[in-house]
C-alpha cells in the first residue's frame, strides 16, 4: 500500500509543480509565448484535476475532463456556444463509459442513497460537485481513498477498530471539504500537502482527551483550496 500512495503523491506533486511554475512565469511575463485567458479559468482547473484523477480512476478522470472541456471549448473561439438541450445524448455516452470502465473491485450491491453504512476494511469514496456521507463498521479497518472535487465527504469511523497492520487514508481534495468522525482517543498523523487549505482537529488538544499513539490514522495526499475537519466522539 505504501508504494501506491507514494506513487500518487509523486504524480500529484509533479502536476502541481509544473502547473504552478507555468502560472508563476505567466504572472511575471516570463513566458516566451502568449497564453489565452481561458487557460487560467476554472474550466481549465477541472481539466487538470481530471488529468490527475486518470492515474487513479479512468471513469472519474474522463468525467471531469469532459465537463471542463465542454465549458472551455466555447471560450477558445473555435466553436460556437453549445446548446445544452442538444447535448442529452452525451448522458448516454457517459453512462456507457461508466459501465465499461467502472470499478470492479466491489461487486456487493449498495443502497441507492449516498448516506449508508457499510462493513469494509478499505473504502473508495468520490464526491464530484456533490456530497457523500458514509458510516463504516469494521473490525480490521485499514483506510482507503477519498476524492472530493467541489464537493463534500462526511465519513463516520466511530464503529471501526483500527488494523494492526496500520491505517492510511489517502485524500485528493480540490475546492472541497472532508469531515472525519473518529474515536476521541485515536491519533491523527497528517502527511498532507495543503495548498491554500486548512486542517482542523481541535479535540486533539482538549484536556479530557487521552490520545493513544498505538491507534494512529495516517492522512496522506493533497488538499487544494479546501479543508479537512476532524471530529472526535
Amino acid at each position: 500500500m505504501a508504494q501506491s500512495f507514494s506513487g500518487k503523491r509523486i504524480w500529484a506533486g509533479t502536476l502541481l509543480l509544473l502547473t504552478g511554475t507555468f502560472y508563476l512565469l505567466h504572472n511575471f511575463n516570463a513566458l516566451p509565448f502568449a497564453v489565452p485567458a481561458y487557460v487560467f479559468s476554472w474550466q481549465m482547473l477541472l481539466i487538470l484535476v481530471g488529468v490527475y484523477l486518470l492515474y487513479r480512476s479512468i471513469t472519474k478522470g474522463v468525467i471531469l475532463i469532459g465537463i471542463g472541456t465542454y465549458f472551455i471549448l466555447p471560450l477558445t473561439g473555435f466553436i460556437q456556444p453549445i446548446e445544452i438541450e442538444k447535448m442529452w445524448p452525451a448522458l448516454i455516452i457517459l453512462l456507457g463509459i461508466i459501465v465499461l470502465f467502472g470499478s470492479k473491485k466491489n461487486h456487493k450491491p449498495k443502497p441507492m442513497s449516498t448516506t449508508h453504512t457499510v462493513n469494509e476494511e478499505l473504502f473508495d469514496i468520490t464526491a464530484i460537485m456533490s456530497g457523500n456521507t458514509r458510516q463504516i463498521s469494521s473490525y480490521d479497518f485499514k483506510g482507503g481513498t477519498i476524492t472530493a472535487v467541489m464537493g463534500g465527504v462526511e465519513l463516520d469511523l466511530t464503529n471501526c477498530y483500527l488494523s494492526k497492520e496500520g491505517c492510511i487514508i489517502d485524500l485528493s481534495v480540490v475546492m472541497g471539504g472532508v469531515s472525519l468522525k473518529i474515536s476521541r482517543e485515536w491519533n491523527i498523523q497528517s502527511e498532507i500537502t495543503p495548498i491554500m487549505s486548512g486542517i482542523e482537529d481541535e479535540g486533539q488538544y482538549a484536556n479530557n482527551v487521552h490520545i493513544d499513539p498505538a491507534a494512529t490514522i495516517i492522512l496522506r495526499g493533497s488538499v487544494v483550496m479546501g479543508g479537512i475537519e476532524i471530529k472526535r466522539a
